[in-house]
């Protein structure tokens, strides 16, 4: 299991590489570049960066999951 410090890294990465892509489509939005294979292909990387930050938010969810008590008046 990675220690906290790699996981608070990983998050960064993902989250800069989103934020990347979110930028790169609110470019082709702003000037009117939403066709074509460059808007296919803009579409298709930022996808792929959401859905790689969506995969490590719920893997940290599950973890947070598996150790906190099932009963909420265990707390």
């Amino acid at each position: 299991m990675p220690s906290a410090k790699e996981g608070r890294y990983q998050a960064y990465k993902l989250l800069r590489e989103l934020d990347a892509q979110i930028a790169a489509t609110m470019n082709q939005v702003a000037y009117g570049r939403m066709s074509g294979v460059d808007w296919e292909k803009t579409c298709k990387t930022h996808r792929i960066a959401f859905d790689e930050w969506i995969k490590f938010a719920d893997l940290q969810t599950g973890e947070e999951n598996d150790s906190a008590p099932n009963n909420p008046d265990d707390m």
